[in-house]
């Protein structure tokens, strides 16, 4: 595939996508994750270890624009015309990138607007779940890699989300555990494979690229 992006990992629920045109930061969770160049910043949900990044992030980079729901755009109101509002089932497209949206219930926490994205670069596509209890009917098409919560409690654990997995049309997206707290990538990596044998399941490293997707 000739459009393939670099992704790396931050932490948490945190990415960085790179493309040859522009550098896309999904949920930094703290100000480290937030010193990074780049053109947009997007947030799923008005939580600290989602939105820690973003003032660094924006100060850093005075022309990048921040995407959010309505909850996020109002704690960062004081970047006026940098902000873009988007809510559940709009798009919007930026340069290279084409961004849709998809509102997913949050574990726990009521009256949290947690808005799941998917990224399309031409032929490739990622798939963010934010922190959602489910994502049944997530993603609206296929994509290349899906980025899923495996926490518990507050999102989906791991044993609801193999499920939901396994519920996905093909052809099957890379599988990216996040989120995971005290739960390990591993052990659900492992039961993923053992339960779909033709599922690839990376298992991310903070600060490192994703490998085994291209």
């Amino acid at each position: 595939m000739s459009d393939v992006p670099r992704i790396t990992y931050l932490g948490q629920s945190g990415f960085y996508i790179e493309t040859p045109d522009i550098k896309l930061l999904i949920d930094p969770m703290n100000q480290n994750s937030g010193a990074l160049d780049g053109d947009i910043v997007y947030c799923t949900h008005n939580h600290v270890d989602h939105v820690g990044g973003v003032k660094t992030f924006l100060e850093r980079n005075k022309d990048a624009i921040l995407i959010g729901n309505e909850q996020v755009v109002e704690k960062f109101s004081q970047f006026d015309s940098r902000v873009k509002l988007v809510s559940d089932e709009d798009t919007f497209d930026f340069k290279s990138l084409s961004f849709t949206f998809t509102k997913l219930k949050h574990g726990v926490f009521r009256g949290v607007y947690n808005l799941a994205v998917e990224v399309r670069l031409r032929e490739f596509a990622f798939a963010h779940c934010g922190d959602a209890v489910s994502f049944e009917g997530f993603p609206s098409s296929s994509v290349d890699i899906l980025a899923i919560p495996i926490s518990g409690t507050f999102a989906a654990g791991p044993k609801k989300a193999l499920n939901m997995i396994k519920k996905l049309s093909e052809p099957l997206p890379t599988i990216v555990p996040m989120h995971w707290l005290m739960r390990s990538p591993k052990s659900f990596c492992k039961k993923l494979r053992e339960s779909k044998p033709e599922i690839t399941c990376i298992i991310p490293s903070n600060g490192e690229p994703l490998k085994g997707y291209e």
